[in-house]
């Protein structure tokens, strides 16, 4: 029998400053999927972000993850048509990669009438992607703590008080985690590693609690920040005029190029400061006010 349904998976900052390859936060920005099985070949239709230049055929990242994911589950794989639209840019440092992820996992695991759980899918998807912040917090919602053990995740969700939103500018810059990684470091000092592993502890249960008086000083972070913001011009600047306009935290989102401000009032003063900077500098961005979303992939 033919099936049809629809994903929507949203996307997610990740790091959040200090919490590298660990804190991820669900933002309602989405991935939608449709899909159906009424089709004896595989096509492919695309809106939104990437719909120029992304593939219409079976070497599309999503239906290359479903088909993956099969293989994982142990479902043989069968044309689709999937009808794919996103909001979320790629190569920018918002989970565009994650979102892909889980949704072709998630249709593999509806094909095969659901039957892992979201815990059991989230940790797929981890060892998939290779660390779980994106795609454990596309998974649950809100902010999320990860870790990925011996082919293992735990991970923990904390949803965050319902007035604080995501300033996000977003500049014409891609930057591919890949390459952004090969800017790191092998090895820190290790009042570098107390210094996140201080503010990555201290972010988390400021989040949990309220306390978004502490996320300032909690964000700063010295473990990956400061060897990749030098692919964005002006990045401390934006950092700097997002906290002169009131922003609670401000960090570079992912790998980049995006740069986000958490703020529970004020959002578009300090979405205009941000701007202003990279108006100065002569490049382009957009500005984003995001609500954070409180839950994981759907489907219906």
């Amino acid at each position: 029998m033919d099936k049809q349904f629809k994903i929507k998976v949203p996307c997610s900052t990740s790091n959040l400053g200090p919490g590298f390859d660990t804190l991820g936060l669900a933002l309602q920005l989405f991935l939608d999927v449709d899909v159906s099985t009424a089709t004896d070949k595989t096509e492919i239709s695309l809106t939104g972000e990437g719909k120029d230049y992304l593939p219409r055929d079976e070497s599309n990242y999503i239906y290359k993850i479903y088909r993956e994911s099969c293989e994982i589950i142990g479902v043989i794989p069968q044309p689709l048509l999937l009808n794919i639209s996103s909001e979320i840019p790629l190569s920018r440092g918002l989970g565009s990669s994650g979102s892909a992820v889980v949704a072709g996992l998630v249709i593999a695991n509806e094909l095969n009438n659901g039957s892992l759980s979201r815990d059991q899918l989230a940790e797929i998807a981890t060892r998939i992607e290779g660390h779980p912040e994106n795609v454990s917090a596309s998974c649950y919602g809100g902010l999320t703590v990860g870790c990925l053990a011996n082919e293992k995740l735990f991970s923990c969700q904390i949803l965050p008080p319902g007035e604080l939103k995501a300033v996000a500018i977003i500049p014409e810059i891609e930057i591919l985690t890949k390459e952004a990684r090969t800017l790191l470091p092998n090895e820190v000092p290790f009042k570098v590693a107390v210094n996140n592993v201080q503010r990555a502890s201290l972010f988390t249960a400021a989040m949990a609690t309220g306390r978004f008086d502490l996320l300032r000083e909690a964000s700063k972070d010295m473990l990956h920040q400061p060897f990749r913001k030098k692919l964005i011009p002006g990045f401390d600047a934006i950092l700097a005029g997002a906290y002169k306009a009131g922003a609670h935290a401000a960090f570079l989102s992912g790998s980049g190029s995006t740069i986000v401000a958490l703020s529970s009032d004020g959002h578009e003063k300090i979405g205009n400061a941000m701007m202003q900077v990279v108006q100065e500098l002569d490049y382009t961005a957009k500005i984003l006010i995001l609500d954070i979303a409180q839950h994981g992939y759907k489907v219906d």
